[in-house]
């Protein structure tokens, strides 16, 4: 940091110490002045108010100053802000949001990609965003998801309380949702978290990929990162710098940096160092409406500046009811990572790639020995979702996801009759459990793995759109209904009373299904 620039800084800390007691200013920071909304380029205090007054209505002592040491002082609006991770999807988020909570993308990105989003497996979580990818500095083997702290905790719903925290290296998170899966084809969990806090400095978590998990070193709509940048106050002061941000809500986003090193407190934590972000005009949006930068579930983006370097973490936001605005307040990447390094123990970088498009692979995830029999139906489509075995096991080769609608496809043809109904009841009732046997008991894991469990339901998935495919007659040289049988033993060994009635009814529902294609094994169901 500049000499002129450190001194500018400390003025501003003693400026916030004295304007922050007042009452309805709700932050102080280092930007631009702003006349009739316009920059001017002068490098100012910027004092965040509630609601700007005129003078006359301003009580004795409580009058801003023009100018503080020497430094001028600008006045802005900007409201109480709030944390920006999503409520639980039954509870619709306060305000008026540009972009309505049943438009959140929700979408399933393979390869993992930055701007999607995310969710801790916590009950009772709400959703955030996967800002990007960051690489550990000297172990090659360890890649990160970045989003905020907040995203993988649960709070109250006013988040004023911490109701649950993740667990270092166990809680998982998962993208676009937490949901496990027994079958492990469709799986949407991606990590565990293993480093973070929410503090007067930082909003910040690490999710370790698991191995074997594709990605790229790029945000969706924005492109390929090149690195990191701080914002300087000369920057600050135009009024002009230009950033952007993709989150799952509001998705791709412009604006203009407003103020940096800001002092300003949310949810009861105070912190110094808040960058404010303004969106950028949209002559569509008519008033009473606002134009927002972000909003709930848009926690954990990251701010891109136009050389695609990043420059913050967006973690939170609040109104300019004067300008109609719905601000972004975001974290100063260089000391999120720096406490990575210094408190977490793990430094990291944020991952770049010199080319578009590139696929990248978390090390250490070597394929699965798949069934011979099973291997040509697997082949050919482009890598999407990996086909996980139980946790811990090794994986199958990348492969491509059953989309909501397909699988939506599949169960109403399945409920279409009696003996389909059966087999899609083992699921839709049972799934909780189903999930728990697969990862948390190691003889149903075996027994999944060795009679070719998670190769068998990708091939399925497949055969719905490939009437080519057939199911083998046998699975590594034994008989497919007695691998089938194989498996259902060894859940129903384990299985409480009412999963193994539906592990019963749906096995004596199933055909002999050796060397059928989809729409054999749907009209066999269907038959008396």
């Amino acid at each position: 940091m500049a000499a002129d620039d450190a001194r500018l800084l400390q003025v501003k800390e003693r400026a916030a110490a004295v304007f922050m007691a007042l009452p309805g200013v709700t932050g102080v920071g280092i930007g631009g002045r702003l006349r009739d909304g316009r920059p001017t380029g002068e490098l100012v205090i910027k004092v965040f108010v509630e609601r700007k007054r005129p003078a006359a209505e301003v009580p004795p002592g409580q009058l801003l100053p023009r100018r503080f040491e020497g430094v001028g002082v600008d006045v802005s609006e900007l409201a109480a802000a709030r944390l920006e991770a999503a409520p639980p999807a039954t509870a619709a988020p306060p305000g008026v949001p540009l972009v309505p909570v049943d438009q959140t993308d929700a979408t399933k990105y393979r390869p993992l990609v930055g701007g999607s989003r995310a969710q801790v497996d916590l009950t009772g979580s709400g959703y955030g965003t996967l800002g990007c990818f960051l690489r550990h500095s000297t172990d090659p083997n360890r890649v990160f998801a970045l989003t905020n702290f907040h995203v993988v905790s649960v709070r109250s719903a006013d988040g004023s309380t911490v109701l649950r925290s993740p667990t270092q290296n166990s809680t998982r998170v998962g993208q676009p949702t937490s949901e496990a899966s027994s079958t492990k084809c469709c799986s949407d969990q991606i990590g565990k978290f293993v480093a973070g806090s929410a503090d007067t400095t930082r909003d910040a978590a690490l999710v370790q990929l698991d191995p074997g998990t594709q990605w790229l070193a790029e945000v969706e709509g924005i492109g390929r990162l090149t690195g990191t940048h701080d914002v300087t106050p000369l920057e600050a002061a135009t009024g002009t710098y230009p950033v952007r941000k993709r989150g799952a809500r509001t998705k791709l986003t412009g604006g203009t940096v407003e103020a940096i090193n800001t002092t300003k407190t949310v949810d009861g934590i105070t912190h110094t160092n808040v960058m404010v972000v303004r969106p950028n005009p949209n002559a569509a949006i008519r008033p009473p409406g606002l134009t927002y930068f972000n909003d709930h579930g848009d926690s954990g983006s990251v701010i891109v500046n136009d050389n695609r370097e990043v420059v913050g973490l967006h973690f939170s936001g609040a109104d300019d009811l004067a300008l109609r605005l719905h601000k972004g307040l975001e974290l100063p990447i260089a000391s999120i990572l720096g406490l990575f390094a210094s408190a977490d123990g793990t430094p990291v970088t944020i991952a770049t790639s010199p080319t578009d498009g590139a696929v990248q692979t978390v090390p250490g995830g070597p394929a699965l020995r798949m069934p011979a029999e099973l291997a040509p139906g697997l082949t050919g489509p482009p890598p999407g979702v990996r086909v996980l075995a139980a946790a811990g096991a090794d994986l199958l080769p990348a492969t491509p996801s059953p989309t909501p609608e397909l699988l939506a496809g599949i169960r109403a043809q399945l409920e279409a009759s009696p003996g389909g109904r059966q087999v899609a009841a083992l699921w839709l009732r049972h799934q909780p459990e189903l999930v728990s046997l697969v990862n948390g008991h190691r003889r149903v894991a075996v027994v999944w793995q060795r009679c070719g469990g998670p190769a068998l339901v990708q091939t399925l998935i497949r055969m719905v759109d490939r009437p080519d495919l057939v199911l083998p007659p046998t699975i590594d040289g034994q008989p497919l209904d007695s691998c089938l049988g194989r498996i259902h033993d060894a859940f129903a060994a384990q299985a409480g009373p009412e999963l193994r009635r539906a592990l019963g009814s749906a096995r004596a529902a199933l055909p002999d299904l050796a060397g059928l294609s989809y729409p054999q094994i749907i009209a066999a169901l269907g038959a008396d």
